[in-house]
């Protein structure tokens, strides 16, 4: 069993992001819930994709509410959950004949892209942003 995409998603991470901190998993949960409110809208479920998006921003604004929900934090309830969130997006991809692995290093491919002098860029939040040498990424080709 093959894990290069994930280690190249790991590796991008530690590229961008070699000393986390609380302050940037605040962020990071943010972005997690923003692409739950694209799914959601992707859906056409508008009205529950506002209200994650909400969430979403308030993490990337690392809203106090939010840095603290993060320090009380259960740490195996949480890896739990976001383990269970790449398993079960790895079926919805399996079950809609996407290719979850060509999508995966298409993305990685694009985040890579993102670095500038091989290094992140990032917004006022703190949120990695799209370098001057970004290319997206061609999902076409994996669905």
């Amino acid at each position: 069993m093959s894990y290069k995409g994930l280690e190249s998603t790991k590796e991008w991470f530690e590229q961008a992001i070699p000393s986390p901190t609380l302050e940037i998993a605040c962020v990071q949960i943010g972005c997690h819930l923003e692409e739950v409110s694209e799914m959601l809208e992707a859906l056409e479920l508008f009205a529950s994709a506002g209200r994650i998006g909400e969430l979403a921003v308030l993490f990337k604004q690392k809203d106090t509410r939010m840095l603290n929900l993060i320090r009380n934090v259960d740490l195996i309830e949480l890896t739990d959950s976001l383990i269970d969130q790449q398993v079960t997006a790895t079926g919805v991809m399996h079950n809609l004949n996407i290719d979850a692995l060509g999508a995966l290093a298409e993305v990685n491919r694009s985040n890579f892209s993102k670095f500038e002098d091989g290094k992140a860029v990032f917004d006022k939040n703190g949120k990695i942003k799209k370098g001057k040498h970004y290319t997206s990424p061609d999902l076409s080709p994996y669905v």
